[in-house]
C-alpha cells in the first residue's frame, strides 16, 4: 500500500511516499522545503512533486499520514488540514502521529532528547529511550529542559530510595531520644533531639541530592545549582531536531545535525500496525501545548460617540 505522508509541525513543509507491506516498510520519495513562513505556499507543490517523482497518482494512495505536532499554530494547520481534505476526496484513512516521535525513532538506540524550535526562545521537547517515548512532549524554555527530564525520571526510580532514608532517619531519632531520655533527662533530651532532627534531616537531604534534587518524602528538598541543571548532559546521551541544533550550547550534548526534521519514513512506520490492520480514519487533532495568542473580547466596544 502506498502511504502519503505530511509534515509541518517544524519549519520544514515535508511530502513523503512510503509503501507500506506486510512486514516492513519502503521509502519511495521525499520532498522538504524549509521555510518557517511559507507552509501554505510550499507544501501542495512538495506533495505534487512527491507523487510525480515517483509516478504515483493520487488515487493509488491508500492512507496519509500526519504529523500531529506540537508546533505552532499557523504552520500546522497547514499540513492538517491538507491531510483530513485530501483524505476525505479520496475516500482513504488518515491518521495522526506525533511529530516529535518521529524523530525520535528515526534517532535509534540510546537515549535522545527530541527539541524542536517553539519560538520565543523555547522548544518542544521529548525524550526517548531506544525509540520509544519516556517523557513529554512539552514546551519549556531550553535551560528548564533538564530540570524537567530529572523530575518526571526521580518519581519512577527513586521513590523507594527516599522512602528508606525516611525511615531510616526517623529509627535514627527515635533511638537517639529514648538513649538520651534515660541517660540524662527531659533537658537533655531536648537538646538530643534537635541533634537527631539535623541528622535526619541530613540523610534525606543526601538522598533527594543523589535523586536529582527531588524529594519524594514531603520535606524541604536540597537545592541544586540551576547552572548545573541547565545541560542535559548524563541525562540523555544525544539530541536531534532543529531546536537542539539552536539551543547546543545549552544541552551540553551532541547534536545530530543530520536529523533536524522528522522523515516522512519514520512518520509512517509509527502508524504502519493501523495502517495494515485497515483501522478507521482518525481525526487529526493537532498538539498545541500552548494557548493562543487570540483572546476573545470581554466586552463590545461602543462605535458611537
Amino acid at each position: 500500500m502506498l502511504v502519503l505522508a505530511l509534515d509541518t509541525a517544524t519549519p520544514s513543509s515535508t511530502a513523503a511516499l512510503v509503501e507500506v507491506t506486510p512486514d516492513g516498510l519502503r521509502g519511495v520519495a521525499e520532498r522538504r522545503t524549509v521555510d518557517p513562513r511559507a507552509h501554505g505556499e510550499k507544501l501542495a507543490p512538495e506533495i505534487e512533486g512527491t507523487l510525480a517523482e515517483a509516478g504515483v497518482r493520487p488515487s493509488e494512495l491508500g492512507a496519509i499520514v500526519a504529523g500531529l505536532g506540537p508546533g505552532p499554530f499557523t504552520g500546522l494547520r497547514v499540513g492538517l488540514a491538507t491531510a483530513a481534505s485530501m483524505g476525505q476526496a479520496l475516500g482513504i484513512p488518515t491518521y495522526g502521529v506525533c511529530s516529535l516521535d518521529g524523530l525520535g525513532r528515526a534517532a535509534g538506540p540510546g537515549r535522545v532528547l527530541v527539541a524542536t524550535d517553539a519560538r520565543r526562545r523555547e522548544v518542544y521537547f521529548a525524550t526517548y529511550l531506544d525509540g520509544v517515548r519516556l517523557l513529554g512532549p512539552d514546551v519549556t524554555r531550553p535551560a528548564d529542559v533538564a530540570a524537567a527530564i530529572v523530575r518526571a525520571g526521580t518519581a519512577t526510580r527513586s521513590r523507594a530510595r527516599n522512602s528508606a532514608a525516611t525511615d531510616a532517619a526517623a529509627l535514627a531519632e527515635s533511638e537517639t531520644l529514648e538513649a538520651a531520655t534515660a541517660l540524662a533527662g527531659a533537658d537533655a533530651a531536648r537538646v538530643a533531639a534537635a541533634l537527631a532532627r539535623a541528622e535526619a534531616a541530613a540523610l534525606i537531604g543526601q538522598a533527594t541530592f543523589r535523586d536529582g534534587g527531588v524529594d519524594l518524602t514531603g520535606r524541604e528538598p536540597v537545592q541544586r545549582d540551576p547552572a548545573g541543571l541547565s545541560s542535559v548532559h548524563g541525562l540523555v546521551d544525544r539530541a536531534v531536531g532543529e531546536g537542539a541544533l539552536k539551543y547546543g550550547d545549552v544541552f551540553g550534548v551532541p547534536v545530530e545535525e543530520h536529523l533536524l526534521y522528522p522523515p516522512g519514513a519514520a512518520l509512517v512506520a509509527l502508524a504502519a500496525d493501523r495502517i495494515r490492520a485497515a483501522a478507521p480514519s482518525e481525526v487529526l487533532t493537532p498538539l498545541y501545548l500552548r494557548r493562543p495568542d487570540a483572546v476573545e473580547p470581554v466586552g463590545r466596544k461602543p462605535v458611537l460617540t
